[in-house]
This record gives structure tokens, C-alpha cells and sequence, in this order.
């Protein structure tokens, strides 16, 4: 299976035409609680109209979920830039690793958990964890005192222009508690430009649908003149 989901938008409309990307917020929970979460752009760039140009533009992301987290706090530091919130101070923290997620076959043990750590924001190499649901990985939040002024996120990271890992979907953590989170390999494109890591308000609403759920690696998205949407997967 490819390790690269990508989509290839053309602007069939008539004049130039930002887009964004982003995914489907990934599903938490804890204590058995559902958490509220918050989204992020994944992608953003403008194209010029296909039949004058020729021109498509290319959104890619990894297959491979990544745990994430983030911190605007320098006494959290341990990674530095990128910079994933154009809200977050000069001094930023991220840190990620590729993580498993619970197989249907609960007696494969795969590394689907980590460890948050806030004194030095970081998180552990993912290990094996049970009671953790299929479909899903665990991050495990130790005791911290939130602050004034403290941003401290964490959940579902995605991989984008290579080497970037930015959080698609997070959740401020609760001290000492275990988050569930089971990502969704579905991303929208709509008409707009926001930064690479700006928290947007998540609406499927006017966006297309890129559903990579059946193990598809490549969706292609045509703008249409009167502002909808055509998609087709391969």
C-alpha cells in the first residue's frame, strides 16, 4: 500500500483560485468520555484555471498516523520550529512519532501508546499498551499545572512536505488522564487559503471529499465553474 495519500486538484472555473486542505477530525476519548477537539490546515495554495494553463496543484500527506503534541512555552521545550500556530509566541514546541494503531487482532502488540512529558514537552517512543480500542492510539497525560498563558496540545498528527509533522486534530489534555484517539484517513479540500498549521473551524460543508478509507492513494478534485466539486479516486 502506498505511504503517500495524494490529490491533485484542477481549477476548471475561470479566474485563479486558492485552496486549502484539511482532514476529518480524529474521534477522542477519555474515562470514557468524548472529548471536543480542534482542526488545523494541512495544505494551502493557489492554482490558475486548468483550461488556459494546464496547470493542477498537488496536496500530499502520510498514510502513517503520528502522535503529536505542542507547546507555546519555552520551559517546555524540546523541539523548536516548526511553528505550527500563527497565534503561538516566538517560542514554540512540537514533538511527534509515528505510532500504531490497535489492529482488529487484539493479540498482535503493536506500539500504539505514549507518554506525554511536560516538564521537558516530549513524548515517548510508542509501546505496546492494552485495553486500547481498535482503530485507536492512547496518550497517556501525567500531572502538570496549567498556566496563564500555557498552550499544551496534543492528538493526531499528520505528516506533510516530507519531513513536517503538524497536528491535524488535538485537544488540551486534562492532568493525569489517558486520551484515546482514532484517526480518520478522510481529508476535504475547499476554496480559501489558511496557513499550514492555523486552527480553522472544521465544516465539510462546500468542501470535497478526499475518502481514503478503502485503501486508496490518489483523489482527484475538479473545481467546477459554478463552485462545486467532482472527485474521483484511483
Amino acid at each position: 500500500m502506498p505511504h503517500t495519500l495524494t490529490i491533485v486538484i484542477r481549477n476548471l472555473s475561470q479566474n485563479k483560485m486558492q485552496f486549502y486542505a484539511f482532514q476529518h477530525p480524529a474521534d477522542y476519548k477519555s474515562s470514557g468520555s468524548v472529548l471536543q477537539s480542534s482542526s488545523a490546515s494541512l495544505a494551502t495554495g493557489a492554482v490558475l484555471p486548468f483550461k488556459s494553463s494546464g496547470s493542477t496543484l498537488k496536496f500530499q500527506f502520510g498514510r502513517q498516523p503520528h502522535v503529536a503534541a505542542f507547546s507555546n512555552q519555552a520551559k517546555f521545550a524540546m523541539l523548536v520550529k516548526p511553528q505550527p500556530y500563527s497565534s503561538a509566541s516566538q517560542t514554540s514546541v512540537n514533538a511527534s512519532w509515528p505510532i500504531a494503531l490497535t489492529p482488529k487482532d487484539q493479540t498482535k502488540q503493536v506500539p500504539n501508546n505514549s507518554l506525554l512529558t511536560v516538564g521537558s514537552l516530549g513524548l515517548s517512543k510508542p509501546a505496546y499498551t492494552s485495553g486500547i480500542t481498535e482503530g485507536s492510539f492512547g496518550i497517556q497525560i501525567p500531572s502538570y499545572t496549567p498556566t496563564g498563558g500555557l498552550k499544551l496540545y496534543c492528538g493526531n498528527g499528520v505528516q506533510v512536505k516530507n519531513t513536517q509533522v503538524v497536528l491535524s486534530s488535538y485537544v488540551t489534555p486534562s492532568p493525569v488522564s489517558h486520551i484515546f484517539c482514532a484517526p480518520k484517513p478522510k481529508f476535504y479540500v475547499k476554496t480559501g487559503s489558511h496557513p499550514v498549521g492555523s486552527p480553522i473551524s472544521f465544516s465539510a460543508t462546500g468542501a470535497a471529499l478526499c475518502d481514503f478509507t478503502q485503501g486508496y492513494s490518489t483523489c482527484n478534485v475538479d473545481y467546477q465553474s459554478d463552485g462545486t466539486f467532482t472527485v474521483h479516486r484511483q
